[in-house]
């Protein structure tokens, strides 16, 4: 069991009698609804130490602090030397065994530097974000790196919304932020079609973690559970979270079936069909009836194109009827094409590419009369519908989890039925 599995534990023995109640805020038009649960007792009262936040020290007075923003082409070293400290030094703290966490600087990093009055550096703050920073100080031989982390509190909400259109605006109706909107439909796009098989009606549920930093909101977590009817109604899709201590190992469904497929259902987010698999059409450009053997999304131009599954690029070039194109080799009998390309993305032919990774940009080129994007599956050399195909999944729960899978899947899934408008009582402990 997990260290913040005992926790909410404990948190939920100390608090059974105690139902928690949380008032929704609708939405006049769509008739959304998000609740919350109140967050847990405070760490100490746990018997959970609790860390302090980061904070710069107070110096003496005679160190002279440098403020450096990391421009373009700019280093470490560079900032440094800036504050005129010696070669020598820098040389000492790029030779530390962790210095990586201060040398790997991006543009627009902010790095603070103490210097006494003789040069000689006496500290290096480096804030790497909101809850962590890196620290050198100076010690007996020489100098160290310090690893500060802010506590970051962690409290469990949901969300729930009726589609009355399209699902990104819906859900941030609901409350959802962008991130967890993107997760949901990550989580989901391997069996829904957002495009096409929302209807009016169909609802969503969500129970996912916010963070806060001295009370303060600073982003979503992880999405715990969630549910998307589809069908107008007549079909749920759950999901539900599996992850250790330090690792998110996936989402399953109430079965234990893993959510990722092996295939992205498409290869581009939330743009419409413009064209489907047809062995008969005329075609807009040759004038002449022509088998259409793919599926066309139209979108803006340079809309980013993802590969739909792990492979390797074996052709990118140009075609007459294609244009700029993409064609990507599968797991062997696999392969899926990707026609009439603004651009290419930064992956050569030859060069192998996950799933989801961003290949080229949408565009015109070819035999196109207008922006869109032609996507073509094939298995064992066939054309086939990749609206309709079934894509093989990725492995179930690990056997080593499933009781564990179970018990808390069950749990969740208890605590998304209560989430509807007439209901938004809930459990505390939500691990």
């Amino acid at each position: 069991m997990t260290k913040l599995s005992k926790i909410l534990l404990i948190s939920f023995a100390l608090s059974a009698s105690a139902a928690l109640f949380a008032l929704p805020t609708k939405s006049s038009e769509d008739h959304e609804y998000k609740t919350s649960v109140l967050p847990l007792p405070p760490l100490e009262t746990l018997g959970v130490e609790k860390k302090n936040p980061l904070k710069e020290e107070k110096t003496t007075s005679n160190w002279q602090l440098h403020k450096f923003k990391v421009g373009k082409n700019e280093s470490l070293s560079t900032l440094l030397d800036k504050a005129n400290v010696s070669a020598k030094t820098t040389y000492q703290i790029g030779r530390l065994n962790n210095s990586k966490k201060i040398t790997n600087l991006k543009v627009g990093d902010e790095i603070n530097v103490w210097v006494d009055k003789n040069y000689q550096l006496q500290k290096i703050l480096y804030p790497k974000s909101q809850t962590l920073a890196y620290e050198v100080v100076k010690s007996d031989n020489g100098y160290k790196i310090i690893e500060q982390k802010q506590q970051v509190e962690i409290r469990t909400e949901t969300a729930f919304g009726i589609i009355n259109g399209a699902f990104y605006p819906a859900a941030k109706r609901a409350g959802l932020s962008a991130k967890s909107v993107m997760n949901l439909a990550d989580m989901f796009a391997w069996d829904i079609d957002f495009i096409r098989e929302l209807r009016k009606g169909d609802t969503f549920k969500v129970i996912y973690e916010t963070k806060y930093l001295n009370g303060e909101y600073i982003g979503d977590g992880d999405i715990l559970a969630a549910q998307i009817t589809t069908n107008g109604g007549k079909e749920d899709h759950n999901a539900f979270i599996l992850r250790t201590k330090d690792k998110l190992i996936g989402y399953y469904n109430s079965d234990g079936k893993n959510l990722k497929k092996a295939f992205l259902r498409n290869p581009v987010d939330y743009v419409r069909i413009t064209s489907k698999f047809n062995p008969r059409r005329f075609h807009p450009v040759l004038k002449k009836w022509r088998s259409h053997r793919g599926v066309d999304y139209g979108g803006p131009l340079n809309t980013p194109i993802r590969a739909t599954g792990n492979g390797k690029i074996i052709e990118r070039g140009w075609a007459r009827g294609y244009g700029r194109y993409i064609k990507i080799q599968h797991a062997g009998k696999y392969v899926t094409l990707y026609g009439h390309l603004n651009k290419f993305g930064k992956y050569k032919k030859g060069q192998y590419v996950n799933q989801g990774k961003v290949i080229g940009y949408m565009g015109k080129t070819g035999l196109a009369t207008g922006v869109h994007l032609h996507y073509e599956f094939r298995i064992r050399g066939k054309h086939v519908d990749p609206l309709k195909v079934k894509f093989p999944a990725a492995g179930p729960v690990p056997k080593k989890y499933k009781t564990m899978f179970k018990q808390k899947s069950k749990f969740l899934l208890t605590q998304l039925d209560r989430i509807d408008r007439q209901s938004t009582q809930l459990a505390q402990s939500f691990e």
